[in-house]
Parts: C-alpha cells; structure tokens; sequence
C-alpha cells in the first residue's frame, strides 16, 4: 500500500507539471518539490495512509468473521469483492490527495510566481525548492 501512495504523490507532481508546462513560458521560474519528504512529512498524507490502513484492516476483520459461517466458495467470493472495495477505496483516496497536492501546488506556484511546479529529480540544478510550503499547507 505504500508503493501505491508513492506512485499517487508522483503522479501527482508530474500531472500538476505537465499541466503547468502547458501554459509556461520562457521566462517563467521553475519550482521544484521533493515529494519524499513530502511523503515522510505531510500530516495529511499521514491520514491517508491511517485511513487506508483502517479500511484495511476492518475488511480483514471482517473476513475473518465471514470465513467462520461461510462455506469456501461464498467465501471466496466474499474475498474477492471485499479486495475490490479496497481497491476502490484506494483510488478515492489516491484521486483526493491528487486533487490536495494539484490546489495547494497551484496556490504555492502563485505565491512564489514560478511558471512550473516539477519533481525534485526533474532538475539538475536550481529552481525555487516550495517543499517546506507544499508540506506546511497540507496540515
């Protein structure tokens, strides 16, 4: 599950990137974010990942009580259906914080007037690092 965080912060970065890419300029300034530590220190990513993790384990919970009255094919669909809520779970979950991390960038990119808002590793070198802003507006 926590691949699967990592996968939706850079996600997150690149699709915010590539839609400011789109209407940037030559002259604009570039932020950078480093959304490892991001990851690491974002109290909202923290209750992502807490509700997530919630969800997991009251499926679990809940299987483990269905397995005790069921027979093993009712259970095994039991299974199945119960792994695809908390997959859709965890693309809502993903979707949001997606949605979070696109509007606090888009309010930091204004603040700061940088053009563009990248990954960390998408730059060599330079470019105005906003992950201490990025971090303190998910609170």
């Amino acid at each position: 599950m926590i691949k699967v965080w990592k996968r939706a912060v850079a996600a997150a970065a690149m699709v915010f990137a590539i839609g400011m890419l789109a209407g940037c300029g030559g002259e604009d300034k570039v932020g950078i974010v480093d959304m490892t530590r991001v990851q690491q220190e974002a109290p909202l990513v923290q209750q992502y990942k807490q509700k997530t993790e919630e969800k997991q384990k009251s499926i679990e919970q809940e299987l483990q009580q269905a397995k005790q009255s069921m027979s093993a094919e009712d259970f095994q669909k039991k299974q199945q259906q119960s792994q695809q809520e908390l997959n859709i779970f965890g693309a809502s979950m993903q979707r949001q914080f997606m949605s979070e991390i696109q509007s606090k960038l888009g309010e930091i990119a204004k603040e700061k007037k940088v053009g563009i808002v990248v990954v960390k590793e998408a730059v060599p070198q330079g470019g105005i690092d906003v992950t201490d802003d990025l971090i303190a507006k998910l609170q």
